[in-house]
């Protein structure tokens, strides 16, 4: 697993809501079209109150998978696909991080109260 920053919390992308609607099994997709992955969760600050990473399962056959943090980058929400359209492309995945899910600090309710009550002031 890599190092990620100590502040970071992982969030299921069962808990992540949009004004789209939820997440889950969101496919994400290159510019070109190509399927990078699925969604399972996203890396977010607390402190700012920001999604920093996109955590995205890769499968290869039955057996195999791999789970890499996509950066934040312009993303483009087709519902009717459910795709996340992301500004990376299919042969960047293998050099992006690669995680366990696992592994990443949750997402706790002192995150959230952090989230409700830090100023983004400093």
């Amino acid at each position: 697993m890599t190092s990620i920053e100590p502040r970071l919390r992982y969030l299921d992308v069962d808990h992540v809501d949009t004004p789209a609607g939820r997440l889950d099994g969101a496919v994400l997709v290159s510019p070109a079209n190509a399927r990078l992955g699925t969604l399972e969760g996203v890396l977010v600050d607390p402190q700012r109150r920001q999604v920093r990473f996109y955590v995205v399962e890769r499968k290869r056959g039955l057996f195999w998978s791999r789970h890499y943090l996509v950066p934040l980058t312009a993303t483009r929400l087709d519902r009717d696909r459910h795709t996340l359209e992301v500004d990376v492309e299919a042969d960047e995945i293998p050099q992006l991080a690669e995680v366990d899910p696992d592994d990443l600090p949750r997402f706790s309710d002192d995150d959230l109260l952090t989230a409700l009550f830090h100023s983004n002031m400093s």
